[in-house]
């Protein structure tokens, strides 16, 4: 072997041990880089000594289930309950806001107006708790966004209390629709800003508003079976029905006719979603049913107060029929908020709620006939229509019913029924009507922060 050769081969064995020190120099930056990012992998290659060895890394742990999004509002109504007993039985009063004409200061003139830092802070803590406990995207920036959402429900407010604006049924809730609307179309049409977009949680608004409205039984008793008769009689007809219908008489694909009238007659968004996953689809075949039903509800929202009064409507009648006509549950809480009075938006809540549970069993259903009657759900697919860009079409499979119940389950709705049940037992009669009250003022401030975002 000639002395070129063995150099040659000697500069080739060099090379290949910088190549080895350099992969694991590399291989050492990127772990670092891995676990400074939070990247989490099952295992990952430690070169050492020319021999790969396959180290284990700790995999990211799921959430206890009582530190999930959908129980943060049983929890935050929950603490409300604790604090406001205490609140009302020493004689604190919530905070009001009084009627004014020309100058808009004057309705803070209340000495229980002191109290609105301290609801600011309430609900300030309560949110951010929640978004940092679930590791929400972006949960620091919060603050900054919900002073935003605060600040607008604070004007609304104050308007609403306007002399001639409150004659004219203007309530806050459409002047918090506007101010969003405004927000979202004017200010920032292109993209909201991180520190405004975490702030944006319309559903845990309206759900922790919605657990805090501490219902007396003994007031509702008499609604019970009129609500089950809308929610649970009439409701799944008129599924069947109008889906057929679609489908049939509007040449509708059947699967977005299911979708479509789900949306609008149950729950809003979530029944879309609910729906489309219980028949496999995908998230696109949710967005125009969400978009026809949202189109829909600010008429809605406006009209039917104004058609109620004109009928001479009870609060109970009045409650009732926006629980069971209007689609979502922030829009029923809006639009009871524009008719006025505590029980319309009791009422309205109690029907709205009931109707929410069907989407459970409805789901069920839904899955069953996807699986027994593959061919007719599917048999007009969206794979022959040359406008789709859809390739496939997945057959659901079947799961255990009970699991799928509970899963489709809205658990703010439980939160609701447990503090009935605690203000029913558990607050003593003379303090039952303020309790109420108080409870009433602090879930409105949720709602209306619901309708700003």
């Amino acid at each position: 072997m000639t002395e070129k050769t063995k150099e040659t081969e000697f500069e080739q064995e060099e090379a290949g041990s910088r190549e080895v020190e350099g992969e694991e120099v590399e291989e050492v930056g990127i772990r670092e880089r891995e676990e400074e990012e939070i990247i989490h992998i099952s295992s990952y290659v430690k070169v050492e000594d020319n021999k790969e060895i396959s180290l284990p890394v700790k995999k990211k742990s799921k959430p206890y289930w009582f530190n999930k999004d959908e129980w943060w509002p049983c929890w935050i109504g929950f603490v409300g309950f604790i604090i406001i007993g205490p609140l009302v039985h020493y004689g604190y009063d919530a905070p009001a806001f009084q009627a004014w004409d020309d100058n808009p200061f004057t309705s803070f003139n209340d000495s229980s107006n002191y109290g609105l830092p301290i609801v600011f802070l309430f609900l300030l803590l309560s949110l951010w708790t929640a978004l940092s406990s679930i590791k929400f995207v972006d949960y620091k920036l919060f603050p900054i966004g919900f002073c935003l959402v605060f600040g607008l429900s604070l004007i609304s407010k104050v308007l609403a209390r306007q002399v001639q604006l409150k004659n004219a049924s203007l309530g806050d809730s459409i002047w918090a629709i506007l101010f969003g609307m405004i927000t979202s179309n004017v200010i920032f049409p292109s993209e909201f800003p991180k520190s405004i977009k975490v702030a944006q949680q319309t559903e845990l608004y309206i759900a922790t508003s919605l657990v805090l409205l501490f219902i007396d039984i003994t007031e509702l008793a008499p609604l019970a079976s009129k609500a089950f008769l809308v929610a649970w009689i009439d409701t799944p007809i008129l599924f069947i029905i109008f889906s057929y219908f679609g489908h049939k008489i509007f040449h509708i694909h059947l699967c977005d006719s299911i979708i479509l009238v789900g949306t609008t007659l149950i729950c809003g968004s979530s029944a879309a979603m609910a729906l489309a996953s219980a028949m496999s689809l995908k998230k696109q075949r949710t967005e125009i049913p969400i978009a026809i039903s949202s189109l829909l509800t600010i008429p809605i929202i406006i009209g039917l107060p104004l058609i109620a009064k004109s009928l001479n409507m009870s609060e109970h009648e009045a409650g009732a029929w926006f629980g069971g006509s209007v689609d979502s549950t922030g829009a029923v809480i809006a639009t009871a908020n524009i008719f006025g009075g505590q029980h319309t938006v009791s009422s309205s809540a109690v029907v709205k709620m009931a109707q929410n549970v069907l989407i459970a069993p409805l789901s069920v259903a839904v899955t069953t006939f996807a699986v027994r009657k593959p061919l007719f759900l599917y048999r007009q697919s969206l794979l022959n229509d040359p406008r789709s860009s859809i390739t496939s079409v997945t057959v659901p499979t079947m799961t255990d019913n009970t699991s799928l119940l509970w899963a489709r389950f809205p658990k703010f709705v439980l939160g609701f029924i447990i503090s009935a049940i605690f203000f029913n037992t558990l607050v003593p009669d003379t303090d039952r009507t303020n309790c109420k009250n108080f409870a009433f003022t602090i879930a409105e401030w949720y709602s209306t922060c619901s309708f700003v975002s």
